[in-house]
């Protein structure tokens, strides 16, 4: 909440709450123009810092309970938690200087550290991509000539030689047809390629389109056959028992007679299921195939053809003009022996340097911190481990009502239950044996939150507790002990003091007492009891308790022990 009103009020103050506006402000002409600096510099300097934030959390508290000596022990205000309501045109409090010079000396520490990481990070993925090299067939392959992509970039282009490929420096193109068209030899290419079969590939997608809706889903020729089929078997053959592999009679019995079905009638269903041909740049290699250009391009291509048709009409007819940019497209294609994967190695090195040299001109920002880049680049790139620390995941989603509400499911799937975890501690010497005893108590949404929208309930949540999560502590557990009991035995081992001083050594066992309960704010989850004895024995006690209704409607408790 802190930080959401910290920034709707550096909205209100930064455009019109400045004394002196934009174009009389210099510092703001530099940052608007584009010349130097941001919107974080002005803010930190007009408005207030913010909050500071250490590897991307609040400032810790010290064991005395306090952040800096100055505040109170867990003092709530947002101040002792890092908050700097100052700025540099006036200055800021001694104690908004501790915390700023906090983030400082972090962000020094990882400008120093982090550029070897960097740099290393860039040697080695430079070191792996340096063998891919586009061949003269247009493939990116490797050192040994296995294919990594067929088309570089799946269009060929060098992007350096593609900038009056944009529809915006057409009209240039179109001026200059006649120097173009003599000074790059273009007649001569049109007398050894072919534009004939790109052309009409291009008009065969336009027909397909024209008959069919471009978003219509996929569909082959069995699943038409089966919507006109199914109902009727459906209808026919009663009961639902499933064969080995899982299908039911009806679909048993459709599988037969789609077999039965003789090539002409499969055909026919095939045509009416026919697919979009394949794009001009996958059936066409476009070095040697003179018009075979991305649907993107062509499609840009089309209509600013249509409107330069309906402005004016010009001496240049459109098919010239049309081969003229296929032509361009042509030119641009990226030449054979370039090493487009040191190019690649290049452009992740690159913005890896400059995460490193930001975090110091960000000292402290949370929403400008980028403490954690090199780590994750170094953690995808280097250990390429199978379970990421925080794995992230974009899914675009169509803008229907059937997909917004899948979503918006799959979304509570993915909720969870679980609102809080509670650990009591209490420590306790019985018998020359130190005991610890750890209170854990679960706390779980109200049922009304998930049970109308998942297939959820508290018992199924209190038998995945019992069943899974509980056997899986117990194992991490008891394998944490023994390791525990092996320490205090070679501790033992190396002082013996028992033989010395009789009755004063102290008794290797620390026995561990565990008690868990789950609760639920309208159904009580109760009630789970751990036991473990760290020294030699593990000795595991579950006791379940769950409040069940009996046939003559008196409640009852139903009882688990293991």
């Amino acid at each position: 909440p802190l930080s959401i009103k910290f920034n709707q009020s550096v909205k209100v103050c930064m455009p019109v709450g400045l004394h002196t506006s934009f174009p009389d402000n210099n510092l703001q002409l530099m940052v608007q123009s584009g010349a130097k600096g941001s919107t974080v510099n002005t803010m930190q300097i007009s408005c207030l810092l913010g909050q500071i934030e250490l590897e991307g959390r609040r400032p810790p508290l010290m064991p005395s309970g306090k952040s800096l000596p100055c505040f109170q022990p867990y003092d709530p205000a947002p101040g002792a938690g890092g908050f700097v309501s100052g700025r540099f045109l006036t200055g800021i409090k001694p104690q908004e200087f501790f915390f700023h010079c906090m983030a400082g000396r972090e962000g020094l520490v990882d400008t120093a550290v982090k550029t070897s990481r960097s740099g290393y990070l860039q040697r080695c993925v430079i070191k792996h991509l340096e063998g891919l090299v586009v061949q003269y067939d247009m493939t990116v392959r490797d050192s040994d000539g296995s294919v990594v992509q067929f088309l570089y970039g799946e269009d060929g282009l060098d992007i350096p030689k593609t900038q009056f490929l944009q529809p915006r420096q057409f009209p240039f193109i179109e001026e200059n047809y006649e120097v173009i068209k003599t000074s790059q030899g273009m007649d001569e290419v049109l007398a050894h390629l072919d534009p004939q079969a790109a052309r009409q590939h291009f008009a065969a997608i336009q027909r397909w389109k024209a008959k069919k809706e471009v978003a219509c889903p996929r569909r082959g020729a069995f699943l038409l056959f089966s919507q006109k089929k199914m109902a009727k078997l459906k209808e026919t053959i009663s009961g639902t028992g499933e064969s080995v592999n899982g299908r039911n009679a009806p679909t048993l019995q459709l599988l037969e007679q789609w077999n039965s079905l003789d090539e002409t009638s499969k055909l026919k269903y095939g045509r009416k299921s026919s697919r979009c041909p394949e794009p001009s740049l996958g059936l066409f290699r476009p070095d040697i195939s003179f018009g075979s250009v991305s649907e993107s391009f062509h499609s840009i291509t089309e209509k600013y053809l249509q409107s330069r048709n309906n402005m004016s009409q010009d001496s240049l007819d459109s098919d010239s003009l049309r081969q003229l940019l296929q032509y361009k497209w042509q030119r641009s294609l990226c030449d054979p022996g370039e090493a487009v994967g040191l190019l690649a190695a290049q452009s992740i090195g690159e913005p890896s340097t400059q995460m490193t040299l930001n975090t110091f001109h960000f000292a402290g920002r949370g929403e400008m911190n980028v403490t954690l880049g090199i780590p994750r680049l170094r953690e995808i790139l280097m250990v390429a481990s199978s379970n990421i620390k925080t794995p992230m995941m974009s899914v675009p989603v169509r803008n229907t009502k059937k997909a917004l509400k899948r979503a918006k499911t799959l979304r509570k799937k993915l909720t969870r239950v679980l609102q809080k975890v509670d650990i009591v501690e209490t420590l306790r010497i019985e018998n020359h044996l130190k005991m610890r005893t750890f209170k854990v108590s679960f706390h779980f949404l109200p049922p009304e939150r998930y049970c109308d929208d998942k297939l959820l309930s508290p018992h199924q949540i209190l038998h995945y507790m019992e069943t899974k999560f509980f056997r899986l502590l117990h194992e991490g557990i008891k394998k944490r002990s023994a390791k525990l009991a092996s320490i205090a035995v070679e501790t033992r081992k190396a002082n013996p003091s028992d033989g010395d001083n009789e009755g004063s050594g102290t008794a290797i066992g620390t026995e561990v007492c565990l008690l868990f309960s789950i609760h639920s704010h309208n159904n009580p989850l109760q009630i789970l009891l751990f036991q473990l004895c760290v020294a030699k024995k593990c000795k595991v006690i579950f006791s379940v308790s769950l409040p069940v209704r009996r046939r003559g409607g008196r409640r009852g408790q139903r009882d688990c022990r293991r």
